[in-house]
């Protein structure tokens, strides 16, 4: 079996994108959902299976029946078995040891050795609406509740701690466990195991057939290196290649110099000799407004899109979620005149972001301190995810007050 079938990475302007080559067969996918939901002849005469949505590395189709309504979500190889089997692993420990509402999944394939030819899960529909789709509609109060709510979730989360870093699986859906392959500290079963990293710098284009450490990583440094790695590799891959032209070659040439730069300043931010245990958490790090979906009241009913949530250190977990991320403004009234049309949600959001630190002081004191003291080493490792011939002036600049000793200054985004 083609473990990259209906897979093909094309260059574009922000570098490699996945894309399909291949259509998921709506008959094929309308056969397992029929066969997974058990339903009967009737019931199928009344069943639909529609395509809904394409994300970037997923499609989602629609399943509805008499007995409810389901989706289908059909996802490409990017990183086979893997990917999937840890999604599934990690919905069912939030569902088993958090109050976190997330879809029931109703059956799984973790293999494309299927007659779809593509990994899939199917599971249950949650009615609503994304939050992006009715944010403008929604009044402070409603919007400062969902914020709370993401403060709980968040608070929950920070409370499933781990001794490395890497993803969740079951241990039977792992074919070969690594060396450090460790039962789940949550379950404190054999259930469950922690196990090599899922993540998009791991698995992204040739990264998945990188020769590079895919953990359990036992500390944040081991973490960067091989995330430094993975950048000098494409680095030298892009400088090599006979089709690369000279604007390539003078981001990569560009981009090596600031990852030699970055690289001296690993044991400042990270000393190995620091006395401090590491302590590691699950972490959800695409909680945006499409993710969280709410009823017609606004109240929120589900967090989705639980892949590649990896298990990571607390400097880096304890983030604001990305819904509440926007552009930063001076405080100032919202009633200004002379305000652009955007600014009046930056504001808003920020006014919300406050909302959020507040409650999680109050809900878990010990991630709003990792949060405030742990800017500058989330500023490295963002400095390190910079590093990529795109957005190279802010790390330059931002390299420029490190080297001089000014270590707690903020990196700024394009």
């Amino acid at each position: 079996m083609d473990s990259s079938y209906g897979l093909e990475w094309q260059s574009g302007l922000l570098g490699p994108q996945p894309v399909w080559t291949v259509e998921p067969s709506v008959e094929v996918i309308s056969k397992i959902a029929y066969r997974h939901l058990e339903l009967l002849a009737d019931e199928i005469a009344h069943t639909t299976v529609e395509f809904q949505f394409e994300g970037c590395l997923n499609k989602l189709y629609a399943v509805e029946c008499p007995r409810g309504s389901y989706f289908m979500r059909i996802t490409l190889p990017v990183h086979p078995h893997f990917k999937t089997s840890s999604e599934v692993a990690t919905i069912a420990l939030l569902q088993s040891h958090t109050s976190i509402p997330v879809p029931q999944v109703i059956a799984s394939s973790s293999t494309s050795d299927n007659e779809l030819r593509f990994e899939w899960i199917l599971m249950e529909r949650i009615h609503g609406v994304p939050l992006a789709d009715i944010w403008a509609s929604l009044a402070w109060d409603t919007k400062e509740a969902c914020v709370k709510e993401v403060a709980r979730i968040t608070a929950q989360l920070f409370e499933l701690r781990y001794d490395s870093i890497g993803n969740l699986f079951n241990a039977k859906d792992l074919p070969v466990r690594s060396e450090r392959a460790n039962r789940d500290d949550v379950t404190g079963s054999d259930t469950v195991v922690l196990d090599r990293i899922v993540s998009t710098d791991f698995f992204w284009d040739r990264h998945l057939k990188s020769n590079v450490h895919r953990g359990p990583f036992a500390s944040s440094k081991a973490w960067l290196e091989a995330r430094f790695q993975l950048k000098e590799e494409d680095c030298i891959r892009v400088l090599e290649s006979q089709d690369a032209d000279e604007t390539d070659i003078d981001d990569m040439e560009e981009a090596q110099k600031l990852l030699k730069r970055l690289r001296k300043q690993l044991p400042i931010f990270f000393p190995s000799h620091a006395t401090d245990r590491e302590e590691f958490a699950l972490h959800h790090d695409d909680i945006n407004d499409h993710n969280l979906i709410l009823d017609s009241k606004g109240k929120l009913q589900a967090l989705v899109d639980w892949e590649c949530v990896s298990v990571m250190p607390l400097w880096y977990a304890c983030q604001t979620p990305l819904f509440l991320h926007t552009r930063e403004r001076e405080e100032s009234p919202r009633s200004e005149p002379e305000l652009d049309p955007y600014d009046d949600d930056d504001y808003e959001r920020m006014d919300l972001r406050g909302c959020f630190l507040g409650e999680m002081a109050r809900l878990a004191p010990q991630w709003f301190v990792e949060h405030e003291k742990s800017k500058p080493k989330r500023y490295f490792s963002q400095a390190l995810e910079m590093c990529n011939g795109v957005y190279h002036q802010p790390v330059k600049i931002w390299l420029d007050d490190v080297e001089e000793g000014e270590t707690e200054c903020k990196l700024r985004n394009v």
